[in-house]
């Protein structure tokens, strides 16, 4: 799930225009096997591509982010010092700091480095939303909930309506909630995520039939951070006092 993570927040905006850079061929070939999933050629190819250009930032930013996939926390920040000595004033690399002590649960860090990204550029969707996620980890509910509306004013995405939406939820804001979720289905009407988090809602509000059409799209759509497990889960509640037979089935499918 990582690797996915840090895949689809792939490209960093950067000041200069790198195209030109002996290396650039490399990179870009490292960058589109990392979007296979293909690690290690991804790697051999970034080492290529920094012994022609040391100060290829595009590369030493793929780089901390293919390190941040297995857990190398340090060497991804020794990277984007690399990178930040070229860019100091980078939003996008200082983004990805934030990320590598958010990831690594060093919270009071990656607070600062988001915030650092939010001031050198406001216009970030994904600095509000992860600055959010990192006020509400210390219980700050109220800052999270500024965070993630700046982050759908100014850059909507499927992830930043439904991590507001599961917010509401939790302080009992339902009708705010599905407003926001719908919104991400708007955006993206095949997301898996969208429909789980649509009839975990229509369960809460003991809307059980709609719960259960819901829960049966996010199934039939392609896997997402929601495992087919927990939908399963989900569809034996939805269908207990609906289809015992398949409230069975579905329980016996989130058993295995």
């Amino acid at each position: 799930m990582k690797v996915a993570v840090l895949v689809l927040l792939a490209r960093v905006l950067l000041a200069q225009d790198y195209s030109r850079s002996p290396g650039y061929a490399a990179y870009r070939r490292a960058d589109q096997l990392f979007v296979k999933k293909q690690i290690p050629e991804a790697v051999r190819s970034l080492e290529e591509a920094l012994k022609q250009d040391e100060q290829l930032v595009p590369a030493l930013t793929l780089y901390a982010r293919i390190a941040m996939t297995m857990n190398r926390f340090e060497l991804a920040r020794n990277s984007l010092d690399r990178a930040l000595s070229v860019e100091p004033k980078s939003a996008s690399v200082q983004f990805l700091y934030g990320l590598s002590y958010y990831l690594s649960n060093d919270i009071a860090q990656a607070m600062k480095r988001f915030e650092r990204a939010r001031q050198l550029d406001p216009k970030d969707g994904r600095a509000a939303l992860y600055l959010g996620m990192t006020e509400e980890s210390l219980g700050r509910l109220t800052e999270a909930m500024s965070q993630y509306e700046d982050a759908v004013r100014i850059g909507p995405s499927v992830e930043a309506w439904l991590t507001g939406a599961r917010l509401l939820e939790l302080e009992d804001r339902l009708e705010q909630a599905r407003r926001w979720i719908d919104q991400a289905l708007l955006l993206d009407p095949a997301s898996r995520d969208g429909h789980f988090e649509k009839a975990r809602l229509l369960l809460k509000t003991n809307e059980p039939a709609a719960a259960a059409k819901e829960g049966e799209e996010a199934l039939s759509l392609p896997q997402g951070s929601i495992a087919d497990k927990q939908i399963h889960y989900l569809l034996a509640r939805a269908y207990r006092n609906l289809d015992a037979e398949r409230a069975e089935r579905h329980a016996a499918a989130a058993r295995q």
